[in-house]
């Protein structure tokens, strides 16, 4: 019986732990590291991570060192996130999200690049900063790698 009972908790742990992950790790502001250039984790408007279907997370301090990272590292099976700019440290499905580069909104590795949950955010952005926005597809294909 205490077999069986070990076997059972080791089985429901392993299965939680490896289960596939659905929501993002928090990006820990002022501590965390980008896992592309390394650099401290600072601006809560901006941030990404891609999260794998174990759950490891990788955490960028701007959505252009996510699509960096994405160039040299294999992104099968995993989720990107982007963090919303009018929701400070907020992450976002970033397939679904909008992006803005305009030269008046500095992102920390200054390619200008901006993330918004919807159209409707962007665009308003757009109106009061200027510049163009794109979706997941357009963004990817010149910052990324176009998957």
């Amino acid at each position: 019986m205490k077999t069986l009972m070990i076997s059972l908790i080791l089985s429901l742990f392993l299965l939680t732990s490896c289960g596939n992950a659905s929501s993002p790790d928090p990006i820990n502001f002022g501590s965390d590291l980008c896992a592309h250039c390394n650099m401290k984790i600072m601006d809560k408007r901006f941030g990404a991570e891609i999260l794998t279907g174990k759950g490891k997370s990788f955490k960028f301090d701007a959505a252009e060192c996510m699509f960096e990272y994405m160039k040299s590292n294999n992104t099968d099976n995993v989720t990107y996130w982007v963090v919303d700019y009018n929701n400070p440290g907020s992450l976002i499905n970033a397939l679904k999200s909008f992006y803005l580069i305009s030269l008046k909104i500095k992102s920390p590795m200054g390619e200008f690049l901006s993330c918004y949950s919807d159209s409707g955010a962007a665009n308003e952005s757009k109106s009061a900063n200027g510049g163009d926005v794109y979706g997941w597809c357009e963004i990817n294909a010149k910052f990324g790698t176009g998957k």
